[in-house]
């Protein structure tokens, strides 16, 4: 339908791009956006659809497809535990091996639209939930998770919106040993 939306995917033999597939959601709908933000990681796609409507009026989602050989498969739809009418899940998302991190930009913990981001791990092919991120300073409007980033143990979130627009940048490192504490 109407903006449902699609991600594709390009491979790339000596200096030809081909496009291997195209993806789109198992339940894809008017109106998703599925696509509006992708990331990979080897043999990992995750891609937000940050207007999809599982928790309300767009909630927001994000899927994660591998592939095997040449067949890309959707593995599993995320969505957070609390998600909400209009947190815009999916907005923003980030991908490193197993495990991922998505925003949800208009989230409302600590006022409106002051935005929060989850971290989602995978073990045995199951993507669970394993925190949730907000500012230390956080307050209505600053949309924080707008964009992110992940490289191993360490995250970044940005808020373009933090103290009066001019905008920050937010730091969390997993717990040592690999445990799912974030600070």
């Amino acid at each position: 339908g109407d903006s449902s939306g699609s991600a594709y995917i390009f491979t790339r033999t000596g200096n030809i791009w081909t496009e291997q597939v195209k993806l789109t959601p198992s339940d894809g709908a008017v109106s998703d956006y599925f696509g509006v933000s992708v990331a990979l990681s080897g043999d990992t796609a995750l891609v937000g659809a940050f207007l999809d409507d599982d928790n309300g009026n767009s909630s927001g989602s994000a899927y994660i497809f591998t592939r095997t050989g040449n067949t890309w498969t959707e593995q599993a739809k995320l969505v957070p535990s609390d998600g909400a009418e209009n947190s815009n899940f999916g907005f923003s998302v980030a991908l490193d091996g197993d495990t991922v991190l998505v925003g949800a930009e208009y989230d409302n913990d600590n006022g409106e639209n002051s935005g929060s981001a989850y971290i989602f791990t995978r073990s045995d092919g199951i993507w669970s939930e394993q925190a949730k991120l907000t500012a230390s300073d956080a307050a209505a409007g600053d949309e924080f998770s707008y964009s992110v980033a992940i490289s191993g143990d360490i995250v970044v979130v940005g808020s373009h919106r933090d103290d009066n627009q001019k905008g920050a940048a937010y730091v969390f490192e997993r717990a040592l040993g690999g445990a799912n504490t974030w600070g």
